[in-house]
């Protein structure tokens, strides 16, 4: 979404005892020529519930808008509704969208996630996903499947976390506008409030 440029995340969230949780996530971009300015505003909210097994559920929406200091091209947001189950290592996630990124057919998004401790301090985790194309639209428009993966690895340092995460695609990848390569290399550091 940044094109490569480096970006700023401020997440606030919410979880209540009663399982309902809402969050806000807004974006900065070090844009060229214009110096730090908004990229994005994602909003969220569900409902988690954790089972007899131990594993959780949780139920929700997100509607995602991108300034036009995005890549992308025509419509800037998208609303998403996802239904998820997460256990002790892995989690699944299934997410449906009438408008992913301005498409003009809806769109299912599957992945499987995986997270592993390795010490008190540092964890592995990833995810493979595949974004699917739906309906007689997309069909005429031939529009194919586009995978994703991402892996990372988060070393806890006092009240922050540096975090290194690679992350791919693949097919025709159709959202985003311009063309961008298929790997990056994604590095941060976070801290709670």
């Amino acid at each position: 979404m940044s094109e490569g440029r480096p970006v700023a995340i401020l997440d606030l969230s919410y979880d209540a005892p009663d399982g309902i949780y809402a969050a806000l996530s807004g974006t900065l971009v070090a844009s060229r020529g214009d110096g730090l300015q908004p990229l994005g505003l994602a909003m969220n909210g569900g409902y988690a519930r954790r089972l007899r097994s131990g594993a959780s559920f949780d139920v929700g929406v997100v509607h995602s808008r991108y300034s036009h200091y995005s890549g992308l091209r025509g419509s800037r947001s998208y609303t998403e509704a996802y239904a998820g189950l997460t256990g002790r290592i892995l989690g699944a996630r299934l997410s449906i969208s009438p408008n992913y990124l301005g498409a003009a057919h809806w769109t299912l998004h599957g992945a499987v996630n995986a997270h592993k401790d390795i010490s008190t301090r540092l964890f592995l985790d990833g995810e493979i996903g595949v974004l699917v194309p739906v309906g007689s639209r997309a069909y005429a428009d031939h529009l194919r499947p586009e995978m994703d993966l991402r892996v990372g690895i988060a070393r806890k340092t006092g009240p922050v976390t540096l975090r290194a995460t690679v992350t791919g695609r693949g097919g025709p990848y159709a959202y985003a506008g311009r063309s961008h390569g298929r790997v990056a290399l994604v590095v941060g550091i976070s801290g709670a409030l």
